[in-house]
């Protein structure tokens, strides 16, 4: 069941990524303060830098369902962590709009 939920996560992940990237995906962009996010960033590079976390989200879980033991998990980790913090420096630091 676990590799299971794995694949399914994966598959998931790399569809929405690859639908932000593209543009297309704007809809799972909803949600929290919408104005205020608006006025602060740029949509259409929030939208591709979330799409490649997304597909990076995605491959590292594929990659994560094939491997066993405590260490590939905390790599995986690591890995989450790397990225979910990348992330976040790229959005605040590139895509804030200019005054």
């Amino acid at each position: 069941m676990g590799r299971t939920l794995d694949f399914i996560l994966t598959f998931g992940a790399v569809v929405v990524g690859i639908m932000l990237l593209t543009g297309n995906g704007g809809i799972f962009m909803k949600g929290g303060n919408a104005d205020l996010r608006k006025k602060l960033y740029d949509e259409k590079k929030m939208e591709k830098s979330s799409g490649i976390a997304l597909i990076l989200i995605g491959i590292a879980t594929g990659i994560d369902s094939y491997t066993e033991g405590v260490v590939a998990k905390i790599i995986y980790i690591a890995v989450l962590l790397i990225i979910f913090i990348g992330l976040i420096y790229y959005l605040k630091v590139k895509c804030k709009k200019q005054n």
